[in-house]
């Protein structure tokens, strides 16, 4: 017998925390934290539902399961926060690519370090009576995957964040197929899109699309552009950096995101930004460096990418614009959101909303559904998910609108 239980962020884009047990093991898929960091005891954070009430992880309680595992779909910090608290020495799989992104981000300060054994994940991983297997896909994070899991005689399938049109769209097409001859008895898609409105199409940009915009602003713009960019979004970045090659445009990177962005793609032409060095010797081998006067002096020159940390950098500037492309702040962060636009407003540069979303839109959630056509299927990762269900009810298939109060039993 299997059981599926909800552990947090059932009704959230945050947190979203699903395990899969047996007598004897367990696996927890994904390990993020509603709200984001807090600095406050463990037992009122779980008391709070801000972290998921597991004893045995955090405040060092035996655990009732000889085996078990967490798995990330990915290496974001949505999907890792809660692994800060962790008191245990449960081990923490990625992918093959999404560790060495781990890896990068965490070497660079761009991650916030955890004490815990997280480790790159192989093509198969037995968990006690569980198996897993992980299908690359792609969200806008490197090293996304979806998961497969079986206790032998019921197979589940959790998608992850996910969007199929983005550039890796080949790599969910693939899992898909997959999941579909599975015959899955229970399918977590990720239904983001069904977060908001009925109305609500906030996801129809694509990577290809925004990418598109960037050329056209970089052939109309004569002054500088400077870019806040998710550091985890490599693709986007390198994209980015092409572009603007291609355009005769030098993208100036701050220390730590050129390292990242270099350690994926070290052919990719870049610069590094003086005022962000800290050791001249730790900077990648053969790319210039350039500073905030050289910018001053040539702004149409270069493109800049420039951190919520380093905002300051821009009183320095001469105005330009200054493309929010899914850095941080997040928009639903209000106090640093707040801080950053006044920020802009005195140094006189034009803000533009400039991102593409990691999940399906509303259209491609539909058709993932029905593509997968589990025997039951879970809204996940979204504030309304019962959005969802009611949006999809034309479907011959059955919903289960996910609670954290009861637990699914596959016998």
């Amino acid at each position: 017998m299997t059981s599926v239980k909800f552990l947090n962020g059932s009704h959230n884009v945050q947190g979203n925390i699903v395990a899969f047990y047996t007598k004897t093991s367990r696996v927890i898929v994904d390990f993020g934290m509603v709200g984001g960091f807090k600095e406050d005891q463990v037992s009122k954070l779980i008391k709070s539902h801000l972290l998921p009430d597991l004893p045995d992880l955090f405040l060092n309680r035996k655990s009732q399961f000889q085996h078990q595992a967490i798995i990330l779909t990915q290496v974001n910090v949505d999907n890792l926060m809660a692994a800060v608290y962790l008191n245990s020495s449960i081990e923490i799989y990625v992918s093959k690519k999404g560790y060495r992104l781990y890896l990068s981000l965490l070497q660079n300060g761009l991650i916030q370090p955890i004490d815990a054994n997280v480790i790159e994940m192989p093509h198969e991983l037995l968990v006690g009576d569980l198996f897993i297997r992980g299908f690359a896909s792609d969200c806008g994070v490197m090293g996304s995957q979806s998961l497969l899991i079986s206790d032998g005689a019921h197979c589940f399938g959790v998608s992850g964040d996910v969007r199929i049109n983005g550039p890796h769209r080949d790599k969910a097409f693939h899992w898909i197929r997959k999941f579909r001859k599975k015959n899955l008895d229970l399918f977590l898609f990720d239904s983001t899109a069904y977060s908001f409105s009925k109305d609500c199409d906030l996801f129809n940009i694509d990577e290809s699309a925004l990418i598109h915009q960037f050329s056209d602003l970089l052939t109309q713009r004569r002054d500088l552009i400077v870019i806040n960019v998710d550091p985890s979004n490599v693709d986007r970045l390198k994209s980015i950096c092409k572009k603007s090659h291609h355009y005769g445009r030098k993208v100036v990177l701050e220390q730590a995101y050129a390292k990242v962005l270099h350690e994926s793609f070290p052919k990719v032409d870049i610069c590094v930004l003086k005022e962000t060095l800290g050791n001249k010797k730790t900077t990648p081998n053969g790319l210039e460096v350039v500073s905030l006067d050289d910018i001053v002096r040539h702004p149409r020159n270069y493109v800049l990418q420039n951190s919520f940390d380093n905002i300051g950098f821009l009183k320095k500037l001469k105005p330009g614009i200054y493309l929010h492309s899914n850095g941080f702040p997040v928009i639903s962060l209000n106090r640093d959101f707040e801080y950053l636009r006044d920020k802009l407003y005195q140094s006189k540069f034009q803000y533009l909303e400039f991102g593409a979303s990691g999940h399906a839109s509303i259209q491609d959630v539909n058709f993932l559904v029905e593509a997968v056509n589990a025997k039951q299927t879970v809204p996940w990762h979204s504030y309304l998910p019962e959005l969802a269900v009611k949006s999809m009810q034309d479907l011959n298939m059955k919903f289960i609108v996910p609670d954290s109060n009861k637990k699914l039993i596959f016998k």
